[in-house]
């Protein structure tokens, strides 16, 4: 009797189970790999990595990088927690997850310039991998989930040498513009037989970042999910919110809302303030967790973001726990929201930044005098830089794979290079059609900020008498859409209450529906 074939797992063309964590490949009848978070979440194709490949080789040939130039990258690494045998959360590293999409750590890859030829190097696992972590997946089913060519790291060497390659390009430029820091250079067995090029390298980096600035229709699409699932993860959050709680319940609210959606991560840690912790900017990290309890006649300022497949949405929304504002709180949000109006309206291919931050602090200037909370010529509090002091921070930047996306700046250009504007700017560049970035302008009460001020030259525009009645009932006011950048305008991607209106009416228990029905679109005045 003929002894029966053992039958094999099998998952579309792979042959092999993908692993279930970190997200899953499957495959489309026709054989196409894509990335999901399983049923009723957003597909989004492998081949837009392939698009991304071409599209950097494309650049760095019109830049004179042809012929025997490779790139290589390194992939993030999973790291222990301090000396134990626990693991920090792992997250790829961001170039290596635009160019390949790989999800699994400790991988290399090369892609060389001419033809965009792509070779992803993986870890080899020995066998008892499988009782710890799950089934070790052979190159061919690397190669069929994510499009490439596919070896072992052990190989590495082996593999640029098939490539041709004579001169390595690797990401050691200009430091990140944000972090101020730079990526390790790739370290692996017989790197001492291939030349780094540092003026290649400089352009790679340079290249790298002017591609991911500029998203393609599928990170559109991935960008248009993550603020659908954000918008739906705040709206609920709202909805829950009441005096007495303490404020990690927004937090763990947004996370639930959003996982049910297929966002397991958030794109950075969740700002959950309330009262006059809100005029703490980067509110929520370890120190100050979260945890306050909440008045009930508060506001709070949530600003917090869903990630799929390595791309962030981010999103501040602003609102009073009680269901309504009081006066100075009303005051200020509509300053506010004013300012986010004035901009969004103005936004279009060519237009500079830096005047969209000066733009939004003139309309918050302006409507400050209009309350009474300033007094005297708007044009000297501009030269005098009395904003600073109301809003420290920039009105926003850059988004995709990095909450604070590369690309701000154009090659060669950096903050400091412009010594007028005083706040943290993160983008100051001239925008180009289909860059995402965040339109973010706040109003806070920060205490040193304002006792600075009130100590300097700049007191003599400030109406103490106001200032106390605004100072302890607002605390701090912030509105942050997600757009992109249309041919004519912008499309704001983010689909939240924000009127004064909207906001008390769903506190009230109104429906919001969101959909990129109710997404506004404007073409640039």
């Amino acid at each position: 009797m003929a002894t029966p074939k053992k039958q094999k797992l099998e998952n579309g063309n792979a042959g092999i189970p993908p692993m279930v964590t970190g997200g899953t490949v499957s495959w489309e009848r026709h054989g196409a790999p894509f990335f999901s978070m399983g049923e009723g979440t957003l597909r989004v194709p492998m081949q837009m990595h392939q698009a991304h490949r071409q599209k950097l080789c494309q650049a760095l040939r019109a830049r004179g990088l042809e012929g025997d130039a490779v790139v290589l990258l390194q992939g993030g690494e999973e790291l222990s927690v301090y000396d134990t045998d626990t693991n920090w959360d792992f997250k790829q590293e961001s170039n290596f997850q635009y160019l390949f999409g790989v999800k699994e750590p400790g991988c290399f890859a090369a892609l060389r310039v001419r033809d965009a030829h792509g070779v992803l190097c993986i870890p080899r696992m020995e066998k008892m991998y499988e009782a710890w972590c799950g089934p070790v997946k052979p190159p061919a089913w690397f190669a069929k989930a994510y499009g490439v060519e596919a070896a072992h790291v052990d190989e590495l060497s082996e593999v640029l040498e098939k490539l041709g390659a004579k001169e390595l390009l690797v990401l050691q430029g200009d430091p990140n513009r944000d972090s101020g820091l730079q990526l390790a250079e790739p370290s692996f067995q017989g790197k001492e037989k291939f030349k780094v090029s540092t003026q290649g390298s400089q352009i790679l980096w340079d290249e790298i970042n002017e591609c991911r600035a500029v998203k393609d229709d599928d990170e559109l699409k991935v960008l248009q999910w993550v603020n659908d699932v954000s918008s739906s993860a705040h709206v609920e959050t709202m909805r829950r919110m009441r005096g007495g709680q303490r404020e990690h319940l927004a937090e763990a609210t947004f996370k639930y809302q959003a996982a049910l959606r297929g966002c397991f991560r958030v794109g950075y840690n969740c700002i959950c303030g309330s009262g006059r912790r809100n005029a703490i900017l980067h509110y929520g990290h370890a120190a100050e967790p979260n945890s306050e309890k909440v008045a009930p006649d508060s506001l709070r300022l949530l600003d917090m973001g869903a990630e799929y497949h390595g791309y962030s949405a981010d999103v501040t929304c602003t609102f009073p726990v009680s269901g309504r504002f009081s006066v100075p709180q009303k005051v200020v949000y509509e300053a506010v929201w004013d300012a986010v109006q004035a901009v969004e309206h103005k936004l279009r291919p060519g237009v500079s930044y830096k005047d969209m931050h000066r733009l939004s602090q003139r309309v918050l200037l302006e409507r400050m005098v209009a309350a009474g909370l300033f007094v005297g010529s708007v044009d000297e509090m501009m030269s005098a830089g009395l904003m600073f002091h109301f809003m420290p921070h920039g009105l926003g930047h850059q988004l995709g794979l990095d909450v604070h996306d590369v690309g701000g700046y154009a090659p060669g250009s950096f903050r400091k290079d412009d010594p007028s504007i005083k706040e943290n700017l993160r983008c100051g560049r001239e925008l180009k059609e289909n860059m995402v970035i965040t339109v973010e302008p706040g109003f806070y009460f920060i205490d040193y900020l304002i006792e600075e001020a009130l100590a300097s030259s700049k007191g003599k525009f400030i109406n103490k008498e106001k200032l106390y009645e605004f100072w302890p009932s607002v605390g701090g006011v912030r509105i942050e859409d997600d757009v992109v950048i249309t041919a004519e305008g912008c499309r704001v991607l983010t689909c939240v209450p924000r009127t004064v209106a909207e906001i008390e009416a769903v506190m009230g228990g109104a429906e919001w529906q969101v959909s990129s029905a109710c997404c506004r679109s404007y073409t640039a005045e």
